[in-house]
């Protein structure tokens, strides 16, 4: 039988998180009872899987599991994303899911972990690599064929969260700054080049350009281009400091098509106002703080860069979430971490989270 110390782990962040995730059912329910009750029941599935997913990671797996079989996670990563690809099914433009008939799971998403895990045994190994050109050259080599072919989904915004977390870990490690700004730069290019090539993300980048000089000009136009962003900074404006009441937002009444998914963050701020809003702020601040304390407390490298890596992701993840919803970035379907409506993103992020937690142990 086995035992657990549970006084060993971090649980103020295990019970946060749980608290997180009960509210997303609850905004989900909120968000989206108006019209069916299927997108809760979904999240509340899901929910309970995932923190049977975090109980098991962060109580009962130990994180040197995930660097034993590295390698191994990554190839089974690569091999679903190029799958999709060719056996996946296609909604809203894009071919991102694996139906397995009574459900179904979207591989981009196991990919960010599977990233996240290969980079920190690379830089646990070869360390001393990375101060060279070659080094960090090879190490671009786990990020790239994830990345390339998430991005032929097509699925933009996934391939430049997992090449951020990339970024961050090789600079947090030390790595040779002349290469990696030159692969930024590169990667910048590719980007242009995606957004030139498809015709729909440049009028996402219109909008947004438009939103961060002439934000008047957003709100005064009726152009179908602009219809998301004003209506999500109507809702978080309509929302004041203490907000209209929980389930009392106007913008989930057909307003928004994806209020309970991608556009989450404004119906919080409608309901429950400024300082809703606030509060999802602080909670992720909270998880950044919390993930950089383990960060700095981890025992050995690879522990260090997996907690940098999976911290990362969440909180990168939900700054452009937040950033989009309020016209600070351009609008990409890229769900809330823990709150938003998503099967397998709130599974692998609270198996994730879970790492994270066990990472935390006391020795």
């Amino acid at each position: 039988m086995i035992k657990l110390d549970f006084q060993k782990y971090d649980l103020k962040l295990f019970f946060l998180i749980s608290a997180a995730v009960i509210f997303g059912v609850l905004m989900v329910f909120s968000s989206s009872g108006v019209k069916s009750y299927s997108p809760m029941l979904k999240q509340f599935i899901c929910a309970a899987a995932g923190f049977a997913a975090m109980f098991a990671t962060a109580f009962v797996v130990d994180y040197n599991f995930y660097q034993r079989h590295a390698k191994k996670i990554w190839f089974a990563a690569l091999i679903l994303v190029v799958l999709v690809l060719i056996a996946g099914y296609k909604s809203h433009g894009a071919k991102r899911w694996i139906s397995l008939g009574f459900f179904s799971f979207q591989p981009s998403e196991i990919a960010k972990f599977a990233m996240v895990v290969m980079t920190a045994d690379f830089m646990a190994r070869k360390r001393q690599s990375l101060d060279s050109a070659k080094g960090v050259a090879k190490s671009l080599i786990l990020l790239f064929p994830l990345a390339a072919f998430i991005a032929a989904e097509p699925d933009l915004g996934t391939p430049i969260l997992i090449a951020a977390v990339w970024f961050i870990m090789l600079f947090y490690a030390g790595a040779n700054v002349k290469p990696l700004a030159a692969i930024g730069g590169a990667g910048a290019g590719l980007v242009a080049l995606a957004i030139v090539f498809k015709p729909y993300r440049l009028i996402r980048l219109k909008v947004w350009l438009s939103s961060v000089f002439d934000i008047k000009a957003v709100l005064d136009s009726g152009a179908a281009e602009f219809y998301n962003l004003k209506q999500s900074l109507y809702a978080i404006g309509n929302g004041g400091f203490l907000g209209k009441g929980l389930g009392k937002s106007d913008i989930k009444l057909n307003y928004l098509p994806e209020a309970h998914t991608d556009f989450i963050f404004p119906v919080i701020c409608e309901e429950l106002g400024f300082l809703g809003g606030c509060a999802v702020l602080f909670f992720f601040f909270y998880i950044f703080y919390k993930g950089m304390k383990i960060v700095k407390n981890a025992d050995g490298d690879f522990a260090q860069y997996l907690a940098l890596g999976i911290t990362a992701t969440i909180v990168v993840q939900a700054l452009i979430n937040m950033s989009m919803a309020t016209g600070l970035a351009p609008t990409k379907g890229m769900p809330l971490p823990f709150i938003s409506l998503g099967g397998t993103s709130l599974i692998i992020t609270m198996a994730a989270s879970g790492v994270l937690i066990n990472i935390s142990k006391k020795r």
